[in-house]
């Protein structure tokens, strides 16, 4: 996801060469998918920017939503480049699991590491806890249209947070493995499979499960 938003970055900053920096916005959808575990959720990954080359303000929202009951990490950033591949970030995250709301202070890095790597790590402070985010993520081109994305998100708390059901230590492991087909570029339907799991007290105590699942979903931008 990182990639492509950067690419567009860098494209339009040679744009912008000729147009003394102009106002950009993308928005870009890199998951939306129906996931097959209990109770079919519909899960989500957004990304979308508004701003200039260097300075820019940044909206992220990922989570799943079923039956009645939604989780989701929402996220408002103000986000500088720090080199032509870096950004730095910081603001706040509004955390929910059903009813109950808890906000982060964030402050991220966001990047292209070595061989293409799209990394993102957050670090997210509250009066209950401090917590850190790993996310990476690569594009293997099978063919021009045909891209395979392995994805890797880990995630570890200082102490618990009882009101999204997170223990302290590390908690959470995430591996997805999506094939798309771009028939176009700003267009692509994906299927995959997705590995999750708890640790510590997330599983002892709040009860994450283990869970592997089929996914199948789309991925936009524009």
């Amino acid at each position: 996801m990182k990639k492509l938003l950067i690419s567009t970055m860098l494209a339009a900053s040679l744009f912008a060469e000729m147009n003394d920096d102009p106002l950009r916005a993308t928005l870009l959808a890199d998951r939306l998918e129906w996931q097959a575990t209990d109770g079919d959720p519909v899960a989500w990954d957004v990304a979308a920017y508004a701003g200039y080359d260097i300075d820019k303000i940044y909206f992220y929202s990922e989570g799943a939503v079923q039956s009645d009951e939604t989780e989701s990490e929402n996220e408002l950033l103000y986000s500088r480049a720090v080199t032509p591949f870096w950004d730095l970030q910081g603001g706040l995250e509004m955390d929910t699991a059903g009813s109950e709301r808890k906000v982060w202070g964030v402050l991220a890095i966001q990047g292209l590491a070595p061989y293409f790597i799209d990394t993102r790590i957050r670090l997210k402070i509250s009066d209950e806890a401090v917590g850190v985010n790993f996310d990476f993520e690569y594009e293997a081109l099978l063919t021009q249209r045909l891209i395979l994305t392995p994805r890797i998100e880990m995630e570890a708390y200082s102490d618990d947070v009882p009101a999204l059901g997170i223990g302290s230590g590390f908690s959470l492991l995430a591996m997805g493995l999506r094939l798309r087909y771009e028939f176009v570029r700003e267009f692509a339907p994906y299927v995959g499979v997705e590995y999750l799991n708890g640790f510590g007290d997330t599983k002892k105590v709040y009860g994450m499960k283990e869970d592997t699942r089929f996914v199948a979903g789309v991925r936009f931008w524009f």
